[in-house]
């Protein structure tokens, strides 16, 4: 039942991302959101989809090497409990650790991902601005132009 409301969720969030109108402006928090529960669906909502796609593939790669370190650590936890064995619980220990270090890791990536989408869609308009203000340097004047 409960991924059923995950998939939901990721549907909805899918959907409004693709209905939305060709926009130059991208709603930061929106991009952030994404990012969190989506790997790279801020970047992908920034339009950004070389680094959507890196941020895929390593969110994905770590999930994939902590569920590993994960059976891994169960097998030999498991390996322990009938053998009493101190090389089998040396081995439970270090999957264990490895996991734990995997944990943060995706963390970490998922942090970083968030910030950098919120961060990219502040400066998504930000060459459509910056054309709209022109210096210009004129003898020993300087003068400031607006285009509205």
């Amino acid at each position: 039942m409960n991924k059923w409301i995950i998939i939901l969720i990721m549907f909805c969030l899918i959907d409004s991302v693709a209905a939305e109108e060709e926009n130059t402006r991208k709603i930061p928090l929106k991009a952030a959101t994404l990012s969190i529960f989506i790997p790279g669906g801020g970047q992908f909502y920034n339009e950004k989809y070389v680094k959507s796609g890196f941020v895929l593939a390593l969110e994905s790669g770590l999930i994939g090497l902590a569920l590993y370190d994960n059976n891994q650590a169960e097998k030999f936890y498991a390996k322990y409990q009938t053998s009493m064995q101190e090389n089998d619980y040396d081995q439970y220990v270090n999957y264990y650790e490895k996991r734990q270090s995997d944990f943060f890791w995706i963390g970490m990536v998922v942090f970083l991902s968030m910030i950098d989408a919120y961060v990219d869609a502040h400066l998504y308009d930000f060459e459509e601005k910056k054309n709209k203000i022109h210096l210009k340097f004129e003898d020993q004047t300087l003068s400031l132009v607006y285009n509205f």
